[in-house]
């Protein structure tokens, strides 16, 4: 049976009156079941009857329910029952036994395993409730809680932040409001299914004309269906009347707030809006009619009795204040023991610190007789200290002055050095010069070694294969690469003339390609490395990059 409960519950989330007819139908087998169970279904068809928007008749059914479950059900239990406790009064318009129960419901929840939806759910109704009694501070701190579960569940965020707004707007805190109500704006934008928000674009139409911000009015306006304005309602009147006033549309503001002065019996919107239309026959100079309708808006403002809103929010205090004061008892209680043994223990340690003071008072002047009769060896032993300490001072004196006589020689002796230093270095530069003259003459005859030593390789190419220096020539007359045929001819005379050359090559750079292989070849039998870009058709950089890379070939070899 507890699973037949759960699953008409899970029902009426979606479908609470199904959900009842289907409670119904057990009510027989019900009666054959435990308290438990009984009890459960009681508290289903509040439950059911609370998301059916059906009003309560009386708080009997749910005080029977608080009563059982206070004592026989689970944590969960508890929250439920508590939360729709809450609900009841709500309804019934108990603000003050409202929120005791809803706050009992948290009490609950923050205990161990909660409905985290319910939860949110108890924040949002304490927000509502705290607003209507006009405790603006409180609704904030709720309809923050509000939010931070939204963001835990990864539920729809727009609701608390419009709570929020509301909130702050009432606290005259308009930066704030404005923050959350942007952000509800924001994730509406965002949202692929726009007309599940109308009536919450409704609201907020009506707050951003409040606070003046035409551009979001503007964007809210948009996001409306069209067909809201034909809506009567006094909630999509107020909001348009408001829009059209900021917007400066004085006559489509009046219209709307003439359907609710006219049609609509709440008084708190007939309050607003003959207010509105007061303020705008004054500013149009239509005195009759701006006293008409302040006529009616102090008519509604005695109906109203904005004082009972500040009662209810007293009541909603003093519904506290006995737990409060007993709070406070309990805390005076402890200071005033606290002080009691503060005071004792004062006394005794008063008592143990004069003892104490004697004792040490005793010791002390003990200690003073003794420390007169150390005192006085004390004073012989330093004058005899005194004494040897003159005796070693001047032993000192005379070690001071044989030791700067001492040190008048060696400066002597320091200064010859510095000369001998300084001639030595005379020497170094001199001798550095002559080195880099060496280096030079070394550097040249580099040079020299190397043009010989290409002009040798030529001049053996020239007597083994004339026929390809003579085209290496033509080629270099006629500024063209050579052809294949006759790089062909190079490889092989080179090859025959230096066997280990392509062995080394390879060897030292591993791999390279064939116009690498090109360069080095017409190095190596002596070609002028300005000419080598005009066989090769490779770029002057190229040619350097691979004449250092054969250069490094050779210092290996």
């Amino acid at each position: 049976m507890l699973d037949e409960l759960e699953r008409i519950k899970g029902v009426g989330d979606k479908n609470p009156d199904m959900a009842l007819s289907m409670l119904d139908s057990l009510e027989l087998e019900i009666r054959g079941e435990n308290e438990y169970v009984k009890n459960k279904y009681d508290l289903l068809r509040i439950r059911l009857n609370d998301k059916a928007e059906h009003m309560p008749n009386s708080d009997i059914m749910i005080k029977n329910l608080i009563a059982y479950f206070k004592n026989n059900g689970s944590n969960e239990d508890k929250q439920e029952v508590f939360y729709y406790a809450g609900s009841v009064y709500r309804d019934l318009h108990d603000t003050p036994r409202a929120l005791t129960n809803f706050l009992k419901s948290i009490d609950y929840a923050n205990r161990g395993k909660c409905d985290s939806i319910m939860l949110r759910n108890t924040y949002s109704d304490i927000n509502y409730l705290q607003y209507l009694v006009q405790n603006y501070k409180e609704a904030v701190k709720m309809a923050k809680k509000e939010y931070e579960m939204c963001k835990s569940l990864g539920t729809d965020e727009v609701l608390p932040n419009l709570h929020i707004g509301s909130s702050y707007l009432a606290l005259h805190r308009t930066k704030q409001a404005k923050a959350a109500f942007d952000a509800a704006l924001a994730l509406i934008v965002r949202a692929k299914n726009i007309s599940k928000y109308q009536s919450l674009l409704i609201d907020m139409l009506e707050d951003y004309s409040d606070m003046k911000d035409i551009a979001k009015a503007k964007k809210c306006m948009s996001l409306i269906d069209k067909s809201a304005l034909a809506d009567s309602s006094a909630a999509s009147c107020m909001a348009f009347a408001q829009y059209y006033d900021a917007m400066g549309n004085h006559d489509s503001a009046i219209i709307y707030c003439k359907r609710i002065v006219d049609n609509v019996k709440d008084i708190t919107y007939i309050y607003d809006a003959s207010r509105l239309l007061f303020r705008i026959y004054e500013k149009n100079g239509n005195a009759g009619d701006a006293c008409k309708y302040a006529d009616i808006t102090m008519r509604m403002s005695d109906s109203i009795d904005f004082g009972k809103r500040q009662e209810m929010a007293a009541t909603v205090n003093n519904e506290f204040q006995y737990h409060l004061d007993e709070k406070k008892e309990h805390a005076l209680n402890c200071k005033i023991n606290r002080y009691r043994n503060l005071l004792v223990g004062g006394s005794f340690f008063m008592i143990l610190m004069v003892c104490i003071a004697y004792v040490l008072y005793v010791k002390k002047k003990n200690k003073d007789l003794q420390n007169i009769l150390a005192l006085s060896s004390e004073l012989q032993r330093v004058s005899e200290d005194d004494r040897k300490l003159h005796e070693e001072i001047e032993q000192k004196e005379i070690e001071l002055r044989n030791s700067k006589e001492g040190l008048d020689k060696n400066s002597i002796e320091l200064d010859k050095a510095k000369e001998e230093l300084q001639c030595v270095n005379e020497e170094l530069v001199i001798y550095s010069k002559r080195l880099n003259e060496k280096e030079q003459e070394l550097s040249d005859k580099k040079k020299q070694n190397k043009e010989i030593t290409r002009l040798l390789h030529l001049s053996k190419l020239e007597d083994n294969a004339e026929e390809i220096v003579r085209a290496i020539k033509k080629s270099a007359e006629d500024k063209r690469s050579l052809e294949t045929a006759d790089w062909k001819l190079l490889y092989k005379a080179v090859d025959k003339l230096y066997p280990s050359f392509k062995d080394s090559l390879f060897k030292e750079l591993g791999s390279c390609n064939e116009q690498q292989m090109q360069v080095c070849y017409l190095i190596h039998i002596g070609v002028s490395r300005n000419l080598i870009p005009l066989l090769t058709g490779l770029s002057r950089a190229t040619v350097w990059r691979w004449s250092k890379k054969y250069d490094r070939v050779m210092n290996y070899e």
